[in-house]
């Protein structure tokens, strides 16, 4: 694991968002930013820009039967993705 994904764990967790099974996933994101009262829209650069959604919706679903975790960071904030949620932790200084 690297040290940025460890970090992203340890911090504390600002917003969960639980994602319905037939939710994309790029709403779900928004709607988990939404929480930490980020409008993802209101941006200077969309998040499809940042992050390939494409790839990550093909990687979570194909990835059914084995639950895996993706995580980065987008703007400013380390992000957990599970098949079924999207966690947002606090940002740091350093990152």
């Amino acid at each position: 694991m690297s040290p940025q994904s460890q970090n992203s764990i340890d911090r504390r967790e600002v917003a969960e968002y639980e994602r319905d099974d037939d939710e994309p996933l790029e709403m779900a994101i928004a709607r988990a930013f939404d929480r930490v009262g980020i409008d993802v829209m209101e941006r200077d650069t969309p998040f499809h820009e940042i992050v390939n959604v494409d790839a990550l919706r093909n990687l979570h679903h194909e990835s059914q039967a084995t639950p895996i975790r993706t995580t980065f960071v987008l703007y400013d904030h380390p992000m957990m993705i599970t098949t079924d949620r999207v966690c947002i932790y606090e940002p740091s200084d350093d990152d």
